[in-house]
């Protein structure tokens, strides 16, 4: 797992700038939500609101997954989004409220499923189903990704949100590295190669 650190931060520090914007239009993204939780609005706007934040986080997660596989992505990236991933999402943090297995499947699959979704072009349901096998394939991998996150989480937190912006992207760029290392062990062990990286 610590191999995967090193380049996903070399990567990560080359793309800096464009990085940083991205997690400036997910930061943007996040208003709406903000602001329903500030005003207190009914429910079923505050569930509404989180339907802009979970589609830019889709289209954030395809930029760092086309940066951890060494390409320079376009800003142009942040509008290609994944809709019915978007929407897996929003449910998870809608029903986190209602039930813990909404989050744990979020902080579990979705990880490796945003990363699954852009490195093998295969959006949606199918992006679910892959993340749901690099868990199974290296679940301690994917514990040890929650466990990023919640720090960067807090580091975010910390800083009343102001390295959000960074932390955001330098995760999803960790996680897509992650992912890039087991979709070339899966591929070895299957004896067939696939172009994850370009």
């Amino acid at each position: 797992m610590v191999a995967f650190l090193k380049p996903a931060v070399l990567l990560f520090w080359r793309e800096l700038p464009r990085a940083v914007t991205a997690g400036l239009f997910l930061l943007a993204a996040l208003v709406p939500l903000i602001v329903s939780w500030m005003v207190d609005a009914p429910s079923w706007m505050t569930a509404l609101a989180v339907l802009p934040p979970s589609l830019a986080l889709t289209s954030v997660a395809r930029f760092c997954a086309l940066v951890a596989r060494g390409e320079a992505p376009k800003l142009g990236e942040l509008r290609r989004f994944d809709p019915v991933l978007a929407l897996f999402v929003a449910g998870c943090a809608v029903l986190t409220g209602v039930t813990v297995v909404a989050g744990a499947l979020a902080m579990v699959v979705l990880p490796y499923a945003l990363a699954y979704g852009t490195l093998r072009d295969k959006p949606g349901l199918k992006a679910l189903r892959g993340g749901a096998i690099l868990v199974a394939f290296k679940p301690l991998w994917a514990l040890t990704i929650v466990a990023l996150h919640w720090l960067g989480g807090f580091a975010a937190a910390a800083s009343t949100g102001v390295l959000a912006v960074v932390v955001v992207p330098l995760l999803l760029v960790v996680t897509a590295t992650q992912t890039i290392g087991l979709l070339d062990e899966i591929d070895t062990l299957q004896g067939r190669t696939w172009p994850a990286r370009r």
